[in-house]
């Protein structure tokens, strides 16, 4: 019997990431347990970029040891379970720049549509004040499984 194929194309992949969904980063603690955290995220075809606290236990973590897993999945029932994990080496990035343009990225995709409309004060300015305690998470999309229940029926 043909073993049923329930990965998801290159396309379907793009089109999963492109969804509001929170992801869930694993990075290894000192002990080697895993330490996990709920993470907003942006796709840019070829990686997923996320910014944080530079002094937060996920960079020391990655500092330490890149290796991390990325988790992102969505659905209530089984036969509706689709989801993305990606084990990476995660690259820390300190360029004002490039965390400025994520932040402003991470503003647009997750709180600008929870909101409904612009923030009151600029929010260029609260992500460039922000950014200066920031690093950005970088996570090359290489080794990934994908995963869509659907394709069961």
């Amino acid at each position: 019997m043909a073993r049923l194929d329930i990965s998801m194309s290159p396309d379907e992949i793009d089109r999963f990431l492109s969804a509001l969904h929170t992801a869930v980063l694993s990075t290894l603690a000192r002990t080697g347990f895993p330490h996990m955290v709920g993470m907003w995220f942006v796709h840019t075809g070829d990686e997923v970029r996320m910014w944080t606290y530079g002094k937060s236990q996920k960079v020391q973590n990655v500092r330490r040891d890149p290796r991390c897993a990325l988790l992102i999945e969505h659905g209530d029932s089984y036969n509706e379970l689709r989801g993305v994990l990606i084990r990476s080496e995660a690259q820390i990035i300190d360029d004002r720049r490039v965390v400025v343009e994520v932040g402003t990225a991470l503003y647009r995709r997750y709180s600008l549509p929870a909101s409904g409309e612009a923030a009151q004060r600029s929010p260029e300015a609260e992500i460039d004040r922000q950014a200066a305690k920031r690093v950005v998470l970088a996570l090359a999309m290489e080794r990934l499984v994908s995963w869509d229940h659907s394709k069961l029926r």
